[in-house]
């Protein structure tokens, strides 16, 4: 309890991995000290989990943040292997302050659906942040459109969530990785001219787009 007061505090003072739940932390990391969020960060979450992973970020096109941070696991089976105590959580979490401009419109997702594919190819992704009039068809459409496109898709991951609480207004938020973002860009365009494409958009329903950004792992630890 006392960790989750003061990640709070800190912060706002992933088939086999179906109904994941996933905490995102928007981060305004202060210029030329991303290196150094990336060191404590290793430092302190490159250990064994129980279940999910400790992944660290660089975000582009969403404003106000450069970084993020993001806990995935199943919250029966939550967090370290070997608990932290709370004197290491604090410094820690001390250290990690004083890099930050801000934090800001984080978020609690679950996830709903997830394609695995080649972690090692997929460090780069795609998201948009969506509000689908009616989730259930759009997930039955979604489903039928990536086992269509399964081919093009190759070793790279794809995901859908629900938005539980936090994000930019969005209800569900969708991602295609990659290895970079001309891997993205360029599968993407082969995606659009395919017939599965057409029929996706006109099966999924009406879908407002609220806004599409991304980001790139600089540290995914998972080890179980």
């Amino acid at each position: 309890m006392k960790k989750l007061i003061l990640s709070l505090f800190l912060f706002s003072s992933l088939s086999a991995v179906s109904q994941m739940s996933i905490r995102v932390i928007n981060l305004d990391v202060k210029m030329g000290e991303a290196d150094e969020v990336a060191r404590l960060f290793e430092g302190y979450h490159n250990v064994e989990r129980k279940s999910g992973a400790a992944v660290l970020q660089v975000a582009h096109y969403l404003d106000g943040v450069t970084h993020r941070i993001i806990f995935a696991g199943d919250p029966a089976n939550w967090g370290e292997k070997v608990q932290k105590s709370d004197v290491e959580w604090e410094a820690y979490v001390g250290k990690l302050r004083t890099h930050f401009n801000s934090v800001d419109r984080s978020m609690v997702l679950t996830n709903l659906r997830w394609r695995q594919g080649d972690r090692a190819k997929s460090k780069a992704a795609k998201h948009w942040e969506i509000i689908p009039e009616n989730p259930e068809q759009f997930l039955t459409a979604y489903d039928k459109f990536i086992k269509s496109i399964d081919g093009i898709l190759g070793d790279r991951i794809t995901s859908v969530t629900s938005i539980d609480m936090g994000g930019l207004g969005g209800t569900h938020s969708t991602a295609l990785n990659g290895e970079n973002l001309n891997d993205i860009v360029l599968v993407e365009r082969a995606i659009q001219k395919t017939k599965a494409f057409k029929d996706f958009l006109k099966e999924r329903g009406e879908v407002k787009l609220v806004k599409s950004y991304f980001t790139n792992n600089i540290h995914l630890f998972n080890k179980h």
